[in-house]
């Protein structure tokens, strides 16, 4: 086991990813979330080019696809509800080899959290107040639990 640690602090896209890669690069590290859990609901994304790219390598690709939406026709629609103008999303599959689909935001966070949380000590409900210098690393505190050194 490595002594190499790295503090993460944010539980959204780029946290649990860049966990997923960091310990696969051999450091331990611990992501720190100031929410109490897991987000939940929030926008959609589409989701394409090196997201899709990296989610591929991760192993996420099919349980992307089972989450995500695959529209075929973008609407634009009056107060009413009913079509006035669109188009087909057809162009985005031919663009991207079929690598393209819409899916909420919190529900890419959930499936890289899962494949991060083996690795990864996560700790929800608490954040960094403060950092200092220490020899080989970093002393940190936190607003609700003390302090830790992380070291490189």
């Amino acid at each position: 086991m490595t002594d190499r640690t790295v503090l993460i602090s944010g539980g959204g896209i780029a946290g649990p990813t860049l966990a997923f890669w960091l310990a696969a690069a051999g450091f331990r590290p611990t992501l720190i979330e100031q929410a109490p859990e897991l987000r939940t609901g929030g926008y959609v994304i589409d989701f394409w080019g090196l997201g899709y790219w990296i989610a591929e390598r991760m192993g996420l690709e099919a349980d992307i696809n089972r989450v995500g939406y695959h529209a075929r026709e973008m609407r634009i629609v009056d107060d009413n509800g009913k079509r006035v103008a669109g188009f087909g999303t057809d162009v985005f599959g031919e663009l991207t080899n079929g690598r393209y689909v819409t899916l909420a935001r919190s529900d890419l966070s959930r499936l890289l959290f899962e494949k991060a949380k083996d690795r990864t000590e996560i700790i929800f409900g608490n954040e960094i107040v403060g950092l200092e210098d220490a020899s080989a690393g970093v002393r940190v505190r936190f607003k609700h639990g003390g302090e830790r050194k992380f070291v490189w």
